[in-house]
C-alpha cells in the first residue's frame, strides 16, 4: 500500500500544482503549499475549538496575530473593556469566530470546555446547551466531537447534554480513566470506554473516542505475548460498535520520528473505519531526540509551513475519516486563517458531502407502527459539488440486528423520489445547502429495550459521511392484538334441492306457482344472488323430452320483508339478479319462488316438464 499511496501522492502533486499554476495566471493568489495536497474533502473540515481559548476568553491581542480577519466592533468587548469577561462578550466573541469559520468552509468543530461554555446542566437560558446549538446551527457548524470529562460516575449527564448539543463523537484529549501508566490500566480503562461508548450510541450520540499524544505510543506493553503500543491495545480491546479512534497525526508522527506522514498513514491503514477523526496539526523538530519514555520533541506551527507532509494521511483518509479537526496550539486568529486556507479543499478534493444529525425518536409502545411514531432527518450538502443520492436502506450496526425496529417511511432525497435529477446542490450555509428529508419511522418488537441501527445512503459523498446512527427506546408497554382470521365466505344452502309445479291441466288457463326454503352466508363486504338457466335447450323454460312449454319460467327470491317481483329467467343463458347485500349475514331466510305459466291453448306432452337452473352467489369486494 505504501508504494500505492507514494504514486497517488506524485499525481496529487502535479494536479495542484497545475490548479496552482492556472489560479496564477488569473488572479495571482499565494502559493498553497505542497505537503497539504489538495486540501481536506469540502465539507468535512473541522476545527479544534482549543485553538480559540484565549480569543473567546479575554480577547487578548496575543490571541488575534498580526492580521486577524476578526474584528471585534464592541469596545466593551475588546481586550481591556469595561466587560470582556462577561458571558454576554464571551458568546459575542464566540458568534464572530463562528462567522469566521464558516468563511473559511468549515462546517464541524470539536468542542472544548472554553470560558462561558455551559454546563452539563446548563439546558435553557441565553448561555445555555440549547442556545449553544442554535448557534452552531445558524453558522451550518456540527458538532464533531467533544473533548470534555472522562468522569464515569458524571457520564449520563455529560451525554445527555452531548444529545442537546448534537454531538457525532463524545471523549477527551486523552482516554479515561485509569489511564495508560499500567497494562493492568490500559485493560481498565478500555473497559471504561466499552461501557461509557455503548451508553452514548444507545443515547443516539455516538461512540466514544481515543484521543492521542505522544503518551500512547511511547508506552508499550506485553499483549497477548507481543509488544505493543498502547494505541493499539486500546483498538484491539474495544468494542468497534462503541468506541473509535481519533490520531493527531502531529503528535503520531512525533513519536514515529517521522515528518513524511507515511508512519502515520500506516498505522491509519491498520485500523482502517475504526480511525474516524484526525487532528489536523504541522510543526517543527518532529525528527527530535526522544527519550525512552518521552518522544515529544515536536512545536506546533501554521499548518502548511511546518515539516509533516499530509499527503499520505489525506490519501488514506479517504472513506475512513469523517472529520479532520484542524488544530494549533498556541496559534491565533492569523494562524487559523493561514491554516485553514491551506487545508482548503481544491481539485479532486472539491466534492459533494452528505451532512445529516442523529434524529431523535419519541419513546413508544412495543408493537407501534412505523407510520405512526415518524421523525423527519435532514440532509444537506455541506460540499462544494452537488450530491446525489441513489440509495437509502436501514441497516444493521452489529450484534443484535436491530435494523428491523425503524423503517424508512418516505423521502425525497433520490431522482425517482423528487430530488432535482443534478443532484442537491452546493451551499456554504444552511440556507443555501441543497436538502431533503428523510422520514424514519421507529417500529420497537419488544418493550423497555433499546434500538440501535443505521440510516445507510449511496451518494458520491465520501463513504465515511453516509452512515448515520438511529437510537431510540421503547417504553414499558406493548400493543398486542388478539384475534382469528375469517375466511371468504359465500354459501347458498337449500333446504330441498328440487321443487315441484304439481300437474299441469290441459286446456285450461292457469298459473303454478311452488317455493324451495333456502339460507345464505356471507362474510364479504357485499354479495349478490342470481340465477340462469345454463342449459342450451330451450334456454329459460322447462322442457319435456322435444317438447317445452311456451312461457318462460319466473323466479324470485324473498327475505324477510322483501316484495321483489317475480321475474322471467333470460332465455340467452344470462344471470337473472334476485337479492343483493350490502353488509356479511349468517344463515340469512330466504324464499325462492317460482312461476309456470300455461295458457288453454298450450299443448302439453304427457311426462314430466323440468329444467336444472344455477343459483349463484358472488361478491365485487371480497
Amino acid at each position: 500500500m505504501r508504494a500505492l499511496r507514494r504514486r497517488a501522492i506524485g499525481c496529487a502533486a502535479v494536479a495542484a500544482t497545475g490548479a496552482v499554476l492556472l489560479a496564477t495566471a488569473a488572479a495571482a493568489p499565494a502559493q498553497l503549499p505542497e505537503k497539504t495536497g489538495n486540501g481536506i474533502p469540502t465539507g468535512q473540515m473541522g476545527v479544534q475549538m482549543f485553538n480559540y481559548g484565549n480569543f473567546i476568553n479575554d480577547a487578548r491581542t496575543s490571541s488575534l496575530g498580526a492580521a486577524s480577519p476578526i474584528a471585534i466592533a464592541r469596545p466593551e468587548c475588546q481586550t481591556g473593556g469595561a466587560t470582556t469577561t462577561s458571558d454576554d462578550c464571551r458568546w459575542y466573541r464566540l458568534e464572530l469566530l463562528f462567522s469566521f469559520l464558516q468563511s473559511k468552509g468549515v462546517t464541524a468543530v470539536e468542542l472544548f470546555g472554553h470560558s462561558a461554555f455551559p454546563s452539563n446542566d446548563e439546558v435553557g437560558g441565553p448561555f445555555g446547551l440549547v442556545s449553544y446549538r442554535a448557534l452552531l446551527d445558524r453558522y451550518g457548524l456540527q458538532a464533531g466531537g467533544w473533548h470534555g470529562s472522562m468522569n464515569e460516575a458524571q457520564w449520563d449527564a455529560r451525554v445527555a447534554a452531548a444529545k442537546i448539543l448534537g454531538a457525532d463523537y463524545i471523549g477527551s484529549g486523552g482516554v479515561a480513566d485509569p489511564g495508560i501508566n499500567t497494562y493492568d490500566a490500559v485493560l481498565r480503562s478500555a473497559q471504561a470506554l466499552n461501557r461509557m461508548g455503548k451508553k452514548a450510541v444507545e443515547a443516539g450520540v455516538g461512540p466514544t473516542y481515543i484521543h492521542n499524544h505522544t503518551g500512547e505510543f511511547d508506552a508499550k506493553y506485553v499483549d497477548d505475548g507481543v509488544l505493543k503500543y498502547t494505541y493499539d491495545i486500546l483498538m484491539e480491546r474495544t468494542d468497534p460498535r462503541y468506541v473509535v479512534g481519533e490520531l493527531d497525526v502531529f503528535w503520531s508522527s512525533d513519536a514515529f520520528n517521522d515528518p513524511t506522514g507515511e508512519a502515520s498513514a500506516d498505522f491509519m491503514e491498520k485500523h482502517g473505519t475504526r480511525i474516524q477523526m484526525l487532528h489536523i496539526k504541522d510543526g517543527i523538530n518532529i525528527p527530535g531526540q526522544p527519550s525512552p519514555t518521552n518522544s515529544r520533541s515536536g512545536s506546533p506551527r501554521t499548518t502548511g509551513t511546518g515539516e509533516l507532509d499530509f499527503r499520505p494521511i489525506f490519501e488514506e483518509a479517504i472513506g475512513n475519516v469523517r472529520y479532520y479537526h484542524q488544530e494549533h496550539d498556541g496559534g491565533t486568529i492569523t494562524d487559523a486563517d493561514l491554516s485553514l486556507t491551506n487545508l482548503k479543499g481544491r481539485g479532486p478534493a472539491s466534492v459533494a458531502t452528505l451532512n445529516a444529525k442523529p434524529p431523535t425518536f419519541s419513546s413508544v409502545p412495543g408493537g407501534t407502527a412505523a407510520a405512526n411514531n415518524v421523525t423527519p432527518v435532514l440532509v444537506q450538502n455541506s460540499g462544494d459539488q452537488p450530491l446525489t443520492i441513489t440509495n437509502i436502506q436501514v441497516q444493521s450496526n452489529g450484534t443484535p440486528n436491530d435494523a428491523g425496529d425503524f423503517a424508512i417511511v418516505s423521502h425525497n432525497c433520490t431522482a425517482a423520489n423528487g430530488a432535482p435529477a443534478g443532484g442537491l446542490p452546493a451551499g456554504a450555509s444552511p440556507i443555501t445547502r441543497g436538502s431533503c428529508i428523510v422520514n424514519v419511522g421507529f417500529k420497537p418488537t419488544k418493550s423497555n429495550y433499546t434500538s440501535v441501527a443505521r440510516l445507510q445512503f449511496t451518494s458520491n459523498s465520501d463513504a465515511a459521511t453516509e452512515s448515520l446512527l438511529l437510537a431510540a427506546r421503547s417504553s414499558g408497554s406493548s400493543i398486542g392484538t388478539v384475534g382469528g382470521d375469517v375466511p371468504s365466505v359465500l354459501q347458498l344452502n337449500v333446504v330441498n334441492a328440487g321443487g315441484s309445479f304439481g300437474t299441469f291441466v290441459p286446456g285450461v288457463n292457469a298459473t303454478y306457482s311452488t317455493a324451495l326454503a333456502a339460507t345464505a352466508t356471507t362474510t364479504t363486504a357485499d354479495a349478490a344472488l342470481s340465477v340462469a338457466d345454463t342449459s342450451t335447450s330451450a334456454t329459460g323454460h322447462l322442457v319435456n323430452g322435444a317438447f317445452m312449454l311456451p312461457s318462460p319460467v319466473n323466479v324470485r327470491a324473498l327475505g324477510l320483508g322483501d316484495t321483489t317481483a317475480f321475474a322471467p329467467l333470460p332465455e340467452d343463458g344470462s344471470s337473472l339478479l334476485l337479492k343483493s347485500w350490502s353488509s356479511p349475514v349468517t344463515a340469512d331466510p330466504l324464499t325462492l319462488g317460482f312461476r309456470q305459466a300455461i295458457g288453454s291453448s298450450d299443448v302439453l306432452r304427457a311426462g314430466t316438464y323440468s329444467k336444472t337452473l344455477t343459483f349463484t352467489l358472488s361478491t365485487t369486494t371480497p
